[in-house]
């Protein structure tokens, strides 16, 4: 009876309520499937936060246990209290967990635990979340009891800290007492570890489960949107399509010159007003409607993508920026304060060759971030004359030290056949074979490096083809990722990507090179044996007497240090310079500089550290870099500015060259920003001109 009367409601009532009544209960049924996946993306996101947690509690753990066995051995305090600082992660995920389980909880205490944990603020109300609303699902229930029982490992954990720390301390203490309180931790180690695991793998399932659930309810509610909009339709579809069939019927029939017929009347809506002209009218709209929103879809698909690119390269820049500007800085700034120090003619010759080589290289690394001039075909090889000995040399050069900074030998072999001198481009044959060997050295821990240069043969009348190869003793690449090594932004693994740092667009440049001198590059390896990176390349034999080309590129470099002394330009004594640096080498270079300025220096390795050292003293200048660990740059001056309530000037110092970053360093109220590698010159004029503005 019921479905009767909402049959004869909608059949009387007019057009413009039943579309009302259609769209207003498709509008709530996608309401509802809006607020499920809204829920499902807050529920995986706490599941997410968690498991971030136990990340960061297992890491904690680790540490703690690895400077507590340091302790043992060194008996430095040091150690002790840096034990001591990673037990703050698992006694602050502990607070949190213990307040949690209060049936009247403070989430200020919850939220302060989970701090001290280290858990990032973003995720601090999705755990709490995901810990109150599902504690009692099976999954989370187990994973809570683990968490507990890690807790009490951790108890007894501590006691063994504490007892060793008593042990070393105490008068007549023996290495035997010692010893035996250290054989304590294995076993205790392994437990945590044991439970890392387990609640690693519940949560897991957890997450699993959760998202099945998700599923089959978002499953659920489309499957109801669906039938309920198909089935709404096809009910007022039918019931216009009828008026509308008599409407046509009598239509033909008074066309045909019957006036006396009449179109029946189904229903008490409009259809009988202007019904065939409307129905026309809608059908054309609806056509046209549809063909717009599809036109809008595919726009909007294409501005996505287009956006996602532009933030990936953006990233890739950035980052390549970053992790080759801040070598290069200390490379060139050294080099430019050894040249200009008292040196006999031979060290000032090869402090030149340095020079060169760096500029070279500076000139390679300028190449490499601007890859999209290969992408879009840019690049123009050239035909020159070069000497493949002279370019093997050059490597030998720039590489050599490195190689024996890892106690590696580098290998040359040269084929007696090779020409002396062939038309190419030898910048670009340097750039091949320097990322192949710099990449070799990079993953190999023991044995050599071997570049060598063999002719293939003159298949064509005074055209050398020589295969380069780069051979080396180290880890080898996976059968499975040899095929994917060359593609854009890719590495082995993310592990790879963790301990040996790169962007994965190396080798993707290298391959372009190759092909874009009509050659060949193939790779051969075997996991803990080695790789072999080889490229087939073919040169036109230079006519006797050709000149070998000589190209020195002159990149932007560190200007000469001048020599008088910033001293004449204060009136109170040397500027106190606050230098917060992470890298040890730039550290060094900064002092150096600095030093030759008449300015004092002292040295911050983190932004945490800087932070304190603010707090106890006053400087006239901080030179701050971005990229940190413990505690960045941007923070750091957050912290200067709006907790210290210090206005010292602060100048970004950072190998981060994109417009954004200086935009975003100048917003957080630093007061210049300088990238590296830095012009020593400008350097000093900043530091200057900063700290007489304020004085």
């Amino acid at each position: 009876m019921r479905n009767f009367f909402i049959l004869k409601w909608l059949r009387n009532v007019p057009i413009s309520r039943k579309l009302y009544f259609t769209v207003g209960l498709m509008a709530m049924l996608i309401m509802i499937e809006l607020a499920t996946l809204t829920f499902a993306i807050k529920t995986l996101s706490s599941v997410r936060a968690l498991v971030g947690a136990e990340g960061l509690w297992s890491k904690a753990q680790k540490d703690a246990a690895y400077h507590l066995q340091k302790y043992g051995r060194s008996h430095d305090e040091q150690d002790y209290v840096a034990y001591q600082s990673f037990l703050k992660v698992p006694l602050g995920d502990h607070k949190a967990r213990l307040e949690l389980m209060k049936p009247d909880m403070d989430m200020d205490t919850a939220r302060e635990g989970f701090r001290e944990g280290r858990v990032h603020p973003e995720d601090i109300d999705g755990a709490i979340h995901i810990f109150r609303r599902f504690h009692s699902i099976s999954y989370i229930h187990d994973a809570i009891a683990i968490w507990t029982k890690g807790d009490s490992l951790m108890a007894q954990f501590i006691a063994i800290g504490d007892e060793l720390h008593t042990d070393i301390n105490a008068p007549g203490a023996t290495n035997e007492k010692i010893e035996t309180t250290l054989n304590k931790l294995g076993p205790m180690d392994d437990k945590l570890t044991k439970l890392e695991d387990d609640f690693s793998y519940t949560l897991g399932e957890g997450s699993r489960w959760l998202e099945h659930l998700i599923l089959r309810l978002l499953f659920g509610l489309v499957l109801t949107v669906e039938v309920c909009g198909l089935s709404l339709t096809i009910l007022v579809s039918r019931g216009i399509s009828k008026g509308l069939n008599e409407i046509i019927g009598a239509a033909d029939k008074i066309a045909k010159g019957d006036l006396t017929v009449r179109a029946a009347r189904y229903s008490s809506d409009e259809i009988g007003i202007l019904a065939t002209a409307f129905n026309e009218m809608t059908r054309k709209l609806e056509k046209n409607i549809n063909a717009l929103m599809q036109s809008e879809d595919n726009l909007r698909t294409s501005k996505k993508v287009a956006e996602e690119s532009i933030i990936v390269k953006e990233n890739f820049l950035a980052n390549m920026s970053h992790e080759i500007r801040t070598p290069m800085n200390a490379v060139m700034g050294f080099t430019s304060l050894l040249e200009q120090s008292n040196l006999t003619e031979e060290q000032h010759a090869i402090v030149h060759s340095m020079k060169i080589s760096g500029e070279t290289l500076m000139t390679l690394i300028n190449d490499i971030l601007d890859y999209s001039k290969l992408e879009s075909g840019k690049i123009v090889i050239e035909q020159i004359p070069f000497s493949v000995r002279n370019t093997f040399e050059s490597l030998e050069v720039l590489l050599q030290q490195k190689a024996k900074a890892k106690n590696l030998a580098l290998i040359f072999d040269i084929d007696n056949k090779l020409p002396e001198t062939l038309k190419g481009d030898p910048t670009r044959l340097m750039q091949i074979l320097l990322n192949l060997t710099d990449n070799a050295i990079k993953f190999t821990e023991t044995g050599h490096v071997e570049i060598s240069v063999s002719v293939l043969g003159n298949e064509d009348k005074g055209i050398a083809k020589l295969e380069f190869k780069v051979k080396d003793t180290g880890k080898g690449i996976a059968p499975d990722k040899t095929s994917i090594i060359f593609e854009r932004f890719t590495q082995e693994s993310a592990a790879t990507t963790r301990k040996y740092g790169g962007s994965g667009l190396g080798l993707s440049i290298v391959k372009g090179l190759v092909e874009l001198q009509k050659g060949s590059i193939a790779l051969q390896s075997t996991p803990g044996l080695g790789s072999v990176f080889s490229f087939v390349l073919s040169y036109p034999i230079a006519k006797d007497g050709s000149h070998v080309a000589q190209k020195t590129i002159a990149p932007a470099t560190p200007a000469s240090f001048g020599t008088d002394q910033t001293d004449k330009n204060i009136k109170d004594g040397a500027l106190s310079i606050l230098i917060v640096e992470d890298n040890t080498i730039n550290q060094m270079l900064a002092v150096h500089v600095l030093k030759k300025f008449g300015m004092i220096t002292e040295i911050a390795e983190n932004g945490r550290i800087g932070v304190e050292k603010l707090r106890e003293k006053k400087y006239d200048l901080v030179l701050m870099d971005i990229q940190m660990p413990e505690m960045d740059g941007y923070e750091a001056t957050a912290i200067i500015r709006n907790e210290l309530k210090n206005n010292v000037p602060i100048v970004a110092l950072t190998a981060h060259n994109m417009n954004k970053e200086r935009e975003k360093c100048l917003g957080l109220g630093m007061n210049d920003f300088i990238s590296k590698p830095f012009d020593p010159k400008h350097l000093q004029e900043t530091i200057i001109r900063l700290c007489a503005q304020a004085a």
